[in-house]
């Protein structure tokens, strides 16, 4: 599976992109793409990981069929989410996850003498 961009700079393969002045450079595919690649885009995270972000143009659009469902929805802080269905979605809580682990690698840390080599 080939995707060419007009003037034949930029390449969509199977597990790699072709990037002008860059050349091949292997990726993992999250999704397939449809339509007529336009550009790409190389940026950086700070932990020095690369992302290439791939521009389409002329995608269908996938419509979904009516319902005439509706639902209310809640946020709140005891329960996160509540549905006018009487539904709960209990709060995730990732504050408390996050403190527990910064908890347990500040007394790993602790531990370690200075200047050593672990």
């Amino acid at each position: 599976y080939t995707t060419k961009y007009t003037n034949g700079n930029i390449e969509l393969f199977d597990n790699k992109v072709k990037l002008p002045k860059i050349g091949l450079v292997k990726i993992k595919k999250t999704r397939t793409p449809k339509g007529r690649l336009l550009s790409a885009s190389v940026s950086q995270v700070p932990s020095g990981k690369y992302y290439v972000s791939l521009n389409y143009t002329d995608v269908e659009e996938v419509l979904f069929p009516l319902t005439y469902n509706e639902i209310g929805i809640d946020l709140g802080i005891k329960d996160f989410i509540v549905l006018s269905n009487g539904e709960k979605v209990e709060n995730p809580k990732y504050l408390k996850k996050s403190i527990e682990k910064l908890k347990k690698l500040q007394k790993q840390q602790s531990r370690k003498t200075k200047g050593g080599r672990n």
